[in-house]
């Protein structure tokens, strides 16, 4: 019989001790140094299961704000999910997830991201979301010619994130329409934590481009270590203008020699997907899966930032319904009820036409899509 309940501080040794087991190698680092905040008593609501006071199953959790222009959602992170061998096939992963979610909606969260797209979420009314374009830029010597002949005072240069450029950096990421909002000291930490690079063995480092003294745009990269021969340094999250992101990335391509740079690119950039239009991309989905523990608490959440838009989508009344369904009223059209999926879909992927009926208005004059961060970038659980 397991017991399940928050992590206490003297439970976080043993939440490193099963995370470092099932998710590090003698190469890597802990996980409690990639991941500082998550394996914090401090600011972890992290859970587990225990048998006999021994930590059998890990849920990290770790509660954030996401800001979409003026407006904060309060969201949590799910990550580091691990089951000792001896307590698998049994339903406590299961059991475990149960209560984090319960967990979520009790404390007026509107949303949860989770790390992962296994069976385990996606049967518990977790769902892929979103939409991300990866671009695979090569390097375009013109564009980097250009910049050389301007003036000093109109050339831009590249060069590493010092200590200098704290505040300049944090009011560039504060442009963000959609970001996790987070302070200095929090984007510094997560900066020198490296979460997702310490994953997937690549080496992060911060970008910024200058010009006329003054950051313009920055990019947090992480690029292939000697060993991955056929990796491709990527932008994982970035800032500024299109136009100095593509100029940031050119520059970076002539200064480092890399023969290519992968950038993600969430939908709703739509500047930086301009300038990147001459560059082969993928489409797909965000990282990971998310959950929404209450989605009528969600559209109102969600009300200032439509309204704030002058949206037609703030009209929109949700109701959830006893079995799992959505119900949505609009005024003068026809009621609506759409599976939980459908929803998520309608919320965040720009491309959900055929949802809705004839009698409501175009997605597009609704102003419906909902804007989200790449979930794998500085903060990363």
């Amino acid at each position: 019989m397991y017991q399940i309940r928050m992590l206490q501080p003297l439970d976080f040794a043993g939440a490193v001790s099963i995370s470092d087991e099932v998710f590090r190698n003698d190469t890597q680092m802990s996980m409690e140094q990639g991941f500082p905040y998550l394996f914090s008593p401090i600011y972890s609501h992290s859970y587990g299961a225990f048998e006999e006071e021994r930590l059998v199953a890990h849920m990290g959790m770790l509660p954030s704000k996401l800001r979409l222009n003026s407006v904060r959602l309060p969201v949590f992170s799910l990550g580091s999910v691990c089951t000792s061998p001896v307590a698998r096939g049994n339903g406590v992963g299961t059991e475990l997830l149960h209560q984090v979610q319960r967990h979520a909606d009790e404390t007026g969260a509107v949303l949860m991201f989770i790390s992962g797209g296994r069976s385990l979420y996606t049967r518990n009314r977790c769902y892929p979301f979103g939409q991300v374009s990866v671009y695979t830029v090569s390097r375009n010597d013109e564009a980097v010619t250009s910049n050389a002949a301007l003036s000093e005072s109109e050339q831009a240069h590249v060069r590493e994130l010092t200590v200098l450029d704290c505040f300049a950096w944090h009011e560039l990421v504060e442009q963000r329409q959609a970001a996790f909002d987070f302070s200095m000291w929090d984007l510094y930490g997560l900066e020198h934590a490296g979460a997702y690079a310490s994953c997937v063995m690549m080496k992060p480092k911060l970008y910024v481009l200058e010009r006329g003294g003054k950051i313009a745009a920055y990019a947090y990269a992480l690029r292939p270590s000697a060993k991955q021969v056929d990796g491709v340094p990527r932008i994982l999250e970035y800032g500024g203008a299109g136009p100095d992101i593509a100029l940031l990335m050119q520059l970076l391509l002539n200064k480092k020699k890399f023969t290519q740079l992968q950038i993600y690119v969430p939908w709703q950039d739509q500047s930086l997907h301009d300038t990147l239009s001459a560059y082969p991309s993928q489409v797909q989905a965000n990282d990971g899966t998310v959950f929404i523990p209450n989605i009528e608490r969600l559209f109102q959440h969600l009300q200032s930032w439509w309204q704030e838009r002058e949206a037609l989508a703030a009209h929109i009344e949700v109701k959830q319904l006893d079995n799992g369904a959505v119900q949505l009223r609009y005024p003068d059209a026809e009621l609506v009820q759409l599976e939980e999926q459908d929803v998520v879909k309608l919320l965040f992927s720009p491309d959900a036409d055929g949802l809705l009926p004839t009698s409501w208005p175009s997605l597009e004059q609704l102003n419906f899509t909902v804007p989200l961060p790449y979930t794998v970038g500085l903060y990363y659980i």
